[in-house]
Parts: structure tokens; C-alpha cells; sequence
């Protein structure tokens, strides 16, 4: 009796397999319609006739008609019924993922990083120095693209540094941002800039270099299909104390078209019982392909001065267009002697240089910077900024101009960790710098980094 169950499910499975497999005697393989034929076999709305053949060329009557659609429409509501339950499944687990993107990015995120940097000065006076720089930030997203940030940057109070830092007024920054009316608002409270000195001259290329920090500021912002617009108050200038000496009122519209986006700025200065100055500026930014960027901006601050009241700055961005992995930057800055007002706003407004350094009324700063990549861990990166006075002129008789550039290698070990190893020259033929400090004609510093981002 076992014997002939085994054997009868032995023989049920193999009738079960061959039914499986209709091969129709009278439709050869690559006949003209052999495809059509079988699809019909494999949907279940026909297996030929009991003889094994499917007679293509003989007449068909109605009730074959009627069983060929009677099995076609139970294919079809079977797979409809298959497919609409998938789509539903794929509902579902879209929704479950953004519910849990929407968690995420809710709670509560951490990251900042931690670089330090040891640089040996290589002409008289010898001298060398070991620094770190911290940087974290904790950001709490709420619901209806409300967040709040906090910063912490120990800027150059790190070890080796004689620089002495107000952890509350100097190294921390809080921004919130919500959304309230249809509008964009956002409240920083920051230190601003905040300049870096040299106490003992080794190292006269890092001495006046600036930290640019968030600024204690109120703005709104909005946009309505290619215009945007945004207006606010910033607090432009603080004392260590934290006590706002300088303020500005300004707005900022921008209508965008095509690849070329337009942009005008005014700004009111003033100091409350004292000295007030208005400045306006207006330029364009223009995407000529993927490869190139330009971007042009006019400052007018003396209306009254000329040429001696304007700012004029262009960016050109050359991105990859050989595909090499080389990223160019060319930037021209030429300032007007009476562009912006001593003691109100003369270090406002105005981008720092390559090397973080203010660019000055009456002067003209030729700046580029180029990214090569090597492989794909290791870069090389030359930095220049080449400073004249306003009449394009530089060398011995012109004090303030210099020529400082970076010549430098970074390896990635990881997206988090990197190293870095530069040579910097800074030259000052006259001997004093930009604010009339004496320096050496020409210094040398080499230098070795580390960083760790988390």
C-alpha cells in the first residue's frame, strides 16, 4: 500500500508537469504567429485540442469564440486584482517611508568638526605653532519647517593661541526659522566678525585674517514664482561686550530668468545719534552652460564721489569642463576710496579673499583658486590673491599691496577624515601691511593639517 501511494504521487506530479508544458504539434517553432499561440497557452485561454494541435487555418465557431473571451476575462480580473494589490502594498510602504523620513528629520541632529594645524615659519623670525578649531551644531527640526540651531566655533582660542574668547558673545551663534502669514522668517543672534591678531610676528600672513560669524539679525523672505524678495535688520557691528554699535535696515529683491537671475540691494546704515550712510547694489548672476558661471555686482556708497564710491566685483566659475575633475575660480574686486565711511562700516558688505582677509577701500585685489583632482582621495589646490591700490599699481612705494599665495595638498581617507600639507608665500615689498603694520618683504610658512568631521 505504501508503495502505491509513493507511486501514484510520483505519477500525479509528473501529469502535472507535462500539463504544464503545451507544445502544439501543428505550430512550428518560428512560425510567423508561434508567439501570439503560445501567449494565449501561457494566460490559460487555450491549450489546443485534445490531439495536441492548435488547426490555425481551420474556422472557428462562436462557442470557441465565447470560451476564448470567457478565459481571456478571468486572465485579465486575476491580473487586475494582482496589480491593484501591489500598488496598494507600494502605498503603504511609501507612506511608512515618509512618515519615517519626516521622523527623522524631525529629531533632534548633531554634527559639527574637529581640525587642528601645526605651521612653522621658514625665514627669520623661526617660529611655529599648534592649533585646534571646534565647530558643533545641534539642530531641532520641528513640524511646519520650523528648526532652531545652536553653534559653538572655538575660533583661534585653541591651545598654543594666546587669543582669550567670551564663550557667549564670541563663540556661540543661535538661529530659529518658521513660517508665519505665508512668510519666511528667520531671528540669528552671532558675534559677527570676528578678526584674528599675531602676537608674536612669526606668522604675519595670518595676522588680521577674519572669522566670518553668523550676525545677530531679523529677516523675511518670500517668493512669488521668479521673484523673491527679503528685507530685515542686522546688527553690523558688536562690541566684545556684545553691545551693537552699528545697525543696518536693508532688502534685497531677485527675479530670476532663465539661466540669469538679477538681483538690487539698498542698505541704511546708522548709529543711533550719529553717523548714517546709504549704499545700494545691483548685478546679475548668469549660468552660461553647466561648465561656467558669471556673476557681476556694482556697489554705489558715495553717490557724490564718482568712480572713487563705487565697488565693482566679478566672479568667473569654470567648473569641470574638461572633465578632469579641475574646478577655477577667478574673482576681481576693485574698491573706491570712498565707497563705504570710516569708523561707521569700512569692513562691511564686502566678501573676504581667499585667504579671509578684508578687502579695503582704495584697493583692487586680482584673487583666483584652483581644485585639481588627482585620484580619487587626493587634490592639489594653488590659492592667490594679488593686491594693488587703486590705480592698479604694486611694489615698493605703494604701501598695503602684497601678493599671498597657497600651494597645498589634500588626501581624504574617509568622508569624514582628511588630511592636508601647503607652502604659503606672502610678499609685502613696501614692508608694511594693509593696516600699516611692518612686516618682512617676504615671509614663508609651511604647514600640516588634520580634520574630522562628525
Amino acid at each position: 500500500m505504501k508503495y502505491l501511494i509513493i507511486f501514484s504521487l510520483v505519477a500525479l506530479l509528473a501529469t502535472g508537469a507535462l500539463a504544464g508544458e503545451v507544445y502544439l504539434k501543428d505550430v512550428p517553432e518560428g512560425h510567423w504567429a508561434s508567439s501570439a499561440v503560445y501567449e494565449l497557452v501561457r494566460m490559460g485561454v487555450t491549450s489546443g485540442y485534445p490531439d495536441g494541435t492548435f488547426r490555425g487555418k481551420k474556422d472557428i465557431s462562436r462557442y470557441e469564440i465565447a470560451a476564448f473571451l470567457s478565459k481571456f476575462a478571468k486572465y485579465y480580473n486575476l491580473r487586475r486584482s494582482k496589480d491593484e494589490k501591489l500598488i496598494e502594498e507600494l502605498r503603504a510602504e511609501t507612506a511608512l517611508i515618509k512618515y519615517q523620513r519626516e521622523k527623522t528629520a524631525r529629531a533632534t541632529q548633531f554634527f559639527g568638526s574637529l581640525s587642528s594645524q601645526a605651521m612653522g615659519s621658514t625665514l627669520t623670525p623661526r617660529g611655529g605653532k599648534l592649533d585646534y578649531r571646534l565647530r558643533l551644531n545641534l539642530v531641532r527640526n520641528f513640524a511646519g519647517d520650523s528648526s532652531f540651531k545652536v553653534g559653538l566655533d572655538t575660533l583661534d582660542a585653541g591651545f598654543n593661541n594666546a587669543a582669550a574668547r567670551s564663550l557667549t558673545t564670541e563663540q556661540l551663534d543661535m538661529e530659529g526659522e518658521f513660517k508665519l502669514g505665508g512668510l519666511d522668517y528667520s531671528v540669528t543672534f552671532g558675534p559677527g566678525d570676528v578678526r584674528h591678531t599675531e602676537s608674536n610676528g612669526f606668522f604675519p600672513s595670518e595676522n588680521n585674517l577674519v572669522y566670518r560669524r553668523p550676525k545677530t539679525a531679523i529677516t523675511t523672505s518670500s517668493k512669488i514664482n521668479k521673484l523673491s524678495w527679503s528685507g530685515g535688520y542686522i546688527a553690523r557691528q558688536q562690541a566684545s561686550s556684545g553691545k551693537v554699535s552699528v545697525h543696518e535696515l536693508t532688502g534685497k529683491l531677485k527675479y530670476k530668468y532663465g539661466q540669469m537671475a538679477l538681483f538690487f540691494q539698498p542698505r541704511y546704515v546708522f548709529v543711533i545719534d550719529g553717523a548714517r550712510d546709504i549704499l545700494a547694489e545691483a548685478g546679475l548672476n548668469y549660468m552660461l552652460n553647466k561648465h561656467l558661471l558669471i556673476y557681476v555686482l556694482v556697489g554705489a556708497g558715495d553717490f557724490q564721489a564718482g568712480s572713487s564710491g563705487l565697488y565693482v566685483k566679478v566672479v568667473k566659475k569654470v567648473l569641470d569642463p574638461w572633465r578632469t575633475g579641475t574646478k577655477i575660480v577667478f574673482r576681481f574686486d576693485k574698491v573706491g576710496s570712498r565707497y563705504r565711511q570710516s569708523n561707521l562700516n569700512e569692513y562691511e558688505f564686502i566678501d573676504l579673499n581667499n585667504f579671509n582677509r578684508l578687502v579695503l577701500d582704495g584697493t583692487a585685489d586680482f584673487g583666483v583658486r584652483i581644485e585639481q583632482q588627482l585620484n580619487q582621495d587626493l587634490s592639489a589646490q594653488f590659492s592667490s590673491d594679488y593686491v594693488t591700490d587703486g590705480s592698479f599699481n604694486y611694489g615698493a612705494a605703494y604701501a598695503g599691496t602684497y601678493w599671498l599665495w597657497q600651494i597645498g595638498l589634500n588626501y581624504e581617507f574617509s568622508s569624514r577624515v582628511g588630511a592636508g600639507a601647503f607652502y604659503r608665500s606672502y610678499n609685502v615689498p613696501s614692508g608694511l601691511s594693509q593696516f600699516s603694520v611692518p612686516v618682512p618683504p617676504l615671509s614663508e610658512v609651511v604647514g600640516l593639517g588634520l580634520r574630522y568631521s562628525f
